[in-house]
């Protein structure tokens, strides 16, 4: 069960001083975006002046870096998490990254970790061994369920055409 967060002291030094280790904290897990700090310093009650003072000093001092917060991010978004591109870029986004560096940071991912073997690992997991799609109905729901992680629909087909033993692809509804 999580303690609840210690309250804000009035001065403002150690208000500062209070913030900076809390973002500290919060950086010693895990790689943030400035704006995801400073979301959380809000809610815990600090002044937005101390907040953007904090998320400036972090800055200069290279612990908060967006860029590589959003690289990190990507990475294990898509390597370990096994989502695609489109899912990607928008978890990115949401995580607080701006759109031009949640791009670039996706590319830069993508270029480390290709997609396709991606898909291909999300696939051979979802096929469980099986060899291959036995009707129209389980390939959709295999489709739509790729599609949800964030793939682009022509890999998917490329991905899933050595399982679907008919002719053609499934119709499309």
């Amino acid at each position: 069960m999580p303690r609840p967060p210690t309250p804000v002291p009035d001065s403002p030094e150690k208000a500062r001083q209070a913030a900076h280790a809390a973002a500290l904290r919060m950086l010693a897990g895990r790689e943030m975006s400035q704006a995801r700090v400073g979301e959380r310093l809000r809610a815990r009650g600090f002044p937005d002046e101390i907040v953007e003072e904090t998320l400036a000093r972090l800055g200069r001092a290279g612990v908060l870096d967006d860029r590589r917060a959003a690289r990190a991010a990507a990475r294990t978004l898509l390597a370990v998490r096994l989502r695609g591109r489109h899912r990607v870029g928008r978890e990115l986004e949401r995580l607080g990254f701006r759109p031009d560096e949640a791009r670039d940071a996706m590319q830069a991912a993508l270029a480390e970790v290709g997609e396709t073997e991606v898909l291909a690992r999300v696939v051979a997991s979802r096929m469980r061994g099986g060899r291959t799609i036995p009707d129209a109905a389980s390939y959709r729901r295999v489709f739509a369920a790729l599609l949800r992680r964030g793939f682009p629909a022509d890999l998917i087909r490329a991905a899933l055409k050595p399982y679907w033993g008919h002719r053609g692809e499934p119709e499309e509804q």
